[in-house]
């Protein structure tokens, strides 16, 4: 698993990708909405994970584009 976010290009902070991996981490229960899931380019779906702030700022605006969006 790749360690950056696919939409903002900062490190994603998540616990299954790490080598010390937790059973557990803030994504498991985080509800990723559909329509953010598309903006992630094909090459990185289900191999690098959103990081909660561009969930965050999804979920407060989400006409807002990440950083590495076009």
């Amino acid at each position: 698993m790749n360690p950056i976010c696919p939409l903002c290009g900062g490190e994603n902070d998540c616990a299954a990708e790490s080598a010390e991996a937790e059973l557990d981490c803030w994504c498991f229960r985080a509800s990723i909405p559909a329509e953010l899931l598309k903006r992630v380019p094909e090459p990185f779906l289900g191999v690098s994970c959103i990081c909660r702030h561009c969930v965050e700022q999804f979920q407060k605006d989400p006409d807002t584009k990440s950083s590495n969006e076009t």
